[in-house]
């Protein structure tokens, strides 16, 4: 079997996970610290949250380790000051309880991937959701043996345990493991026993693969004794649900949640070191909540973004920036009292997906409840802006807006432009721009260019907030736009080559009605 590269891109992404990753880690730093980047990467990907349950002993060491990891949902939850220590099934318990996301992953500290583990069951339960999904974890002495193990080999030292999948919720509905049970084998074969009961069916996927670290002798002479020691309470449970039903443990403490982002001060200006110059508006920023932060990329539009920050300052709680080198004075001149921070980046090439994901990276250290991506030439329209009533909905994640394509005045737009999305007609675009914070994430298209400028598509509503789109606006704009899109051989290229027929359909902004 052939091991997957372990970097970003080359893994398989998905637009969101809704995945926690519950780890028993107890006392086990040393373990879980030495493994961590060789996962650090798999862990990094949109919609996922670790969860490590730890034992209070062990708190200074884990929050100096995952300080150095500032993309990975960190959430960490500790032991009160006199309390004995956890067992690993109890400490799987309050990583569920405290899991925020849909689906929850719950596998041992020492644990590394050998498959994308991640990304093959949670892919497996879209199509099979009223089930549990179940990999396989492979026992070795070194990480070498990896390449070198032979097909029998490989066989023999898998065990079915270790490697479970499955919605928070049906976790939920049966108590979690049973902690009558100290053994992760004996509890986890429990639980599935528990979750078939209930109608939630087992799927065992054998090239889901974990590596584990361990002594696997102990655990082939705890095998020989399996029917003996599980029969009856393991294999044969009567009851669906375990343990107290309203139990919650006094060890479940919060010292860590990425959505407190403790170390955002710090780790922001770290990141932002790594470009080529940034300004931020004041320290206490990292210690407030927005509920909405508009997230600007800009090159050379010093002609417009002085409007531009004026007009979204009236409508969003703080302002992220982003120049793309520009050669005009677009960053010097960049100012409001909403803007959180200004950074400029070194420019190679024309890329909007690198320059959104890099507005996401530093969004990603703010606490806010929602983003909005706005170009540096659009201007919401103060007749159609219903975003704070849309906020509310708390089944919305993803907002669209309609956009008016102004053309030959600020009163005037175009009504026959084309445009590929479905739910545009009347000459006005939909585009999903604003989208809920779940953890940091970013965009995964292929495309560099012309996507949809949201990180996720779900849960989506499409909004009565216009923005007016001035890109267009005069014969200028649209030959700087063509000549643009010419040089970057874009597909849409084909759209600006139309714009200028003598024949444009045009309407007064005034008429509009969404």
């Amino acid at each position: 079997m052939e091991r997957e590269t372990n970097t970003f891109y080359a893994m398989k992404q998905l637009p969101d996970f809704d995945l926690s990753i519950v780890i028993p880690l107890c006392e086990q730093v040393e373990t879980f610290t030495c493994t961590l980047p060789l996962k650090v990467e798999y862990f990094e990907r949109n919609g996922i949250e670790v969860v490590l349950v730890i034992d209070k002993r062990v708190e200074c060491k884990i929050l100096d380790c995952i300080q150095k990891y500032p993309f990975v949902n960190w959430k960490v939850i500790s032991g009160a000051e006199n309390e004995t220590s956890l067992n690993l099934v109890q400490a799987l318990n309050v990583g569920i309880r405290q899991a925020t996301k849909q689906y929850i992953l719950l596998i041992e500290p020492e644990s590394e991937f050998y498959t994308d583990v991640i990304c093959d069951l949670r892919e497996k339960l879209d199509v099979y959701p009223e089930h549990c999904a179940i990999g396989q974890s492979l026992f070795l002495d070194s990480r070498e043996e990896i390449d070198e193990l032979l097909m029998e080999q490989y066989r023999d030292n898998l065990l079915s345990y270790g490697c479970t999948m499955v919605k928070k919720e049906f976790l939920e509905m049966v108590g979690g493991y049973d902690e009558k049970f100290v053994n992760r084998e004996e509890s986890e074969e429990n639980l599935c026993r528990r979750l078939e009961l209930s109608g939630i069916r087992r799927l065992f996927f054998p090239g889901a693969v974990l590596v584990r670290r361990g002594d696997f002798q102990a655990h082939k002479e705890w095998l020989n004794t399996l029917p003996e020691k599980m029969l009856p309470e393991v294999l044969l449970p009567v009851e669906i649900n375990a343990n107290d039903k309203d139990r919650k443990s006094n060890l479940e403490m919060v010292i860590y949640d990425w959505q407190e982002h403790r170390y955002a001060r710090q780790q922001c200006k770290d990141y932002l070191s790594k470009l080529k110059q940034f300004e931020i508006s004041s320290d206490n920023i990292f210690d407030l909540s927005y509920p909405l932060i508009a997230l600007i990329p800009t090159y050379n539009e010093s002609k417009h973004i002085t409007d531009c920050l004026r007009n979204v300052e009236k409508y969003c709680d703080g302002i992220i920036l982003l120049d793309d080198d520009s050669t005009d004075n677009t960053y010097l001149i960049s100012h409001s009292d909403k803007l959180l921070v200004k950074a400029k980046k070194v420019r190679t090439e024309f890329n909007d997906k690198q320059n959104r994901n890099i507005l996401l990276d530093i969004a990603s250290f703010f606490k806010a409840e929602w983003f909005i991506f706005i170009d540096a030439d659009e201007l919401f329209y103060d007749r159609f802006m219903d975003l704070r009533n849309v906020m509310e909905k708390s089944e919305i994640d993803t907002i669209g807006i309609w956009i008016a394509n102004l053309w030959d005045s600020m009163e005037t737009y175009r009504t026959d432009m084309q445009d590929t999305n479905s739910y545009s007609k009347d000459g006005l675009w939909v585009r999903w721009r604003m989208f809920r914070n779940k953890g940091r994430m970013q965009i995964i298209h292929q495309r560099k260019l012309h996507f949809p400028s949201v990180p996720y598509v779900q849960k989506t509503y499409i909004s009565k907030t216009l923005m007016l789109h001035t890109g267009y606006i005069n014969s200028s704009c649209r030959k700087g736009k063509r000549i643009f899109y010419e040089k970057e051989n874009d597909s849409y290229v084909a759209l600006y080559y139309q714009q200028e027929t003598g024949k444009e359909k045009l309407r007064d902004i005034n008429e509009i009605e969404l």
